[in-house]
């Protein structure tokens, strides 16, 4: 039987989430079908690329935390 893959599919394999017996599966149909492996390809760039990301609030941000968060408890401020 020929097991049909999702982009779920090659998600849950690119993090790691499926089993030996799939991750096998998954390989063999990526050597047999291009599209799969371009699909792929394409998410393990981006997945790459959005671990490179690092956000951080900024300072007006913090700023207005620090000042909600003494307005509502002068105690410590």
């Amino acid at each position: 039987m020929i097991k049909i893959f999702t982009p779920n599919d090659v998600v849950r394999y690119l993090y790691k989430e499926t089993s030996q017996t799939e991750n096998r599966e998954f390989e063999k149909a990526m050597i047999c079908r291009s599209d799969l492996l371009d699909d792929y390809v394409q998410l393990e760039t981006i997945k790459t690329l959005l671990d490179k990301v690092q956000k951080s609030p900024s300072a007006r941000v913090l700023q207005g935390i620090m000042d909600y968060s003494n307005s509502i408890n002068p105690i410590f401020s």
